[in-house]
């Protein structure tokens, strides 16, 4: 791991500010890791804000709902940010949201509910992980027969510029906990462990009143070094437990679960508020002062709409744009492309013309990869056509955390060759 700049002080104090609705909303039916949800709408139907208008489909998937009221003007194939082209729900807004009756219980009695209970909500509220994964939530939480000895909410947010998992925890540590509460009773884990930055251990402010309540006394809160990437999955565990998740392990097949923040809040809204998954907290910032912050922004909303309404289009030819962080985030190949589940930041930087030289083989790339790989041999035998032999040197357990690229002193273009990489040894197969 290594420390890399940070550029969080821009949003970090920043409330979140909800963002002007768009007039015509992109929803994505694959929003998660598995299969897509399947359209239960047609062109020209009304439909409702929290309506479901895409059915989960097979064991891995989620379901999708309105974000707003509106006309569904289209289903058709539409792009995401990176350019893959998913079957998508196209909604021209009415601006009256109405809302379907949810049959919210403002009083929920959670000793009386039970973890089956529970995953129902989760499920039909489709929530999945809001840290980039996208998991199917109620996925993740059926444990069936496995013991779980460590519950760990990760708040370690390593990418420079986000800090709308920080905002959260600031703004909302009441509902963090409680929502923390509600899992631990389908999980039994003995331990609940909320990791943080040291940048950010000032969050300790908004936590310390609640850690000394009885309730929560096997919390406990980790604070971890500002390198990169502390946040990924796999370092995080090893870095909490001492444990390593062995090859195509899942977490708790070594009694761990591991949670974004915002996922433990919007499982919070699940249960409490019967409040689907429609919308999320994004960090808007980048190369630029005006409209940076964190906005709590509706699920379908195009990154064009964002950039208007936030003032941030001018000279925007001569901007990047980026969907989530900028080490690990996609680049925006569409200003149409809609804010997705998994959307922690839309990032806007000045274009560069990057020089990119041949690999020199000084093995800066190996020494700062978390999964001790040696992103250089990808590079030499993508190039040369070899994609048979990337296996050898474990392209796939890669996790395209973007560090070799960054540390490069010859700008090779070693994601690109990667990911290519992995794309052409899976059609070897």
């Amino acid at each position: 791991m290594m420390h890399i700049f940070s550029a969080k002080s821009k949003t970090k104090k920043e409330k979140i500010t909800d963002l002007k609705d768009a007039p015509v909303f992109y929803i994505p039916m694959l929003q998660n890791i598995g299969t897509p949800a399947t359209p239960i709408v047609k062109v020209g139907d009304t439909i409702k804000r929290f309506q479901l208008i895409g059915e989960a489909t097979g064991h891995c998937s989620a379901n999708i709902h309105s974000p707003i009221s509106g006309v569904v003007i289209d289903i058709c194939p539409h792009p995401l940010a990176d350019g893959t082209v998913v079957e998508t729900i196209i909604v021209e807004n009415d601006y009256l949201n109405t809302e379907i009756m949810l049959g919210a219980e403002k009083d929920v009695d959670l000793k009386k509910m039970s973890s089956e209970e529970i995953l129902s909500a989760i499920k039909d509220c489709g929530i999945v992980g809001e840290g980039g994964a996208q998991f199917p939530t109620h996925n993740k939480y059926d444990i069936k027969d496995k013991e779980i000895d460590t519950f760990i909410i990760n708040g370690t947010e390593c990418e420079p510029f986000l800090t709308a998992d920080y905002a959260l925890m600031n703004e909302f540590p009441n509902l963090l906990f409680t929502g923390i509460k509600m899992i631990n009773k389908v999980l039994k884990a003995k331990e609940v462990v909320i990791t943080v930055e040291a940048q950010n251990k000032d969050i300790m402010d908004s936590f310390n009143y609640l850690m000394n309540k009885p309730e929560y006394s096997n919390y406990k809160v980790m604070i971890f070094p500002d390198k990169y990437p502390q946040g990924g999955e796999l370092q995080l565990i090893k870095s909490v437990t001492g444990k390593e998740l062995g090859k195509g392990k899942l977490p708790s097949s070594i009694g761990l679960i591991v949670s974004n923040v915002g996922t433990v809040i919007a499982v919070y809204k699940a249960i409490v508020n019967r409040k689907p998954l429609v919308e999320r907290v994004v960090t808007v910032s980048g190369d630029f002062l005006q409209g940076a912050g964190n906005y709590n922004i509706k699920i379908g909303t195009p990154v064009q709409h964002i950039i208007k309404e936030l003032k941030l289009d001018s000279d925007i030819e001569n901007k990047g744009i980026v969907l989530g962080g900028p080490m690990m985030g996609k680049a925006v190949s569409s200003m149409l492309a809609p804010v997705t589940k998994g959307s922690s930041g839309v990032l806007t930087f000045k274009k560069k013309e990057v020089s990119r030289n041949n690999c020199i083989m000084c093995g800066y790339c190996a020494d700062v990869c978390p999964m001790h790989l040696m992103p250089m041999k990808f590079e030499q035998l993508f190039r040369r056509g070899k994609y048979s032999s990337l296996a050898g040197f474990s392209i796939s357990e890669c996790i395209e955390c973007a560090a070799c690229e960054y540390i490069c002193p010859s700008n090779v273009s070693l994601m690109e060759s990667i990911k290519e990489g992995k794309s052409q040894l899976k059609n070897l197969k």
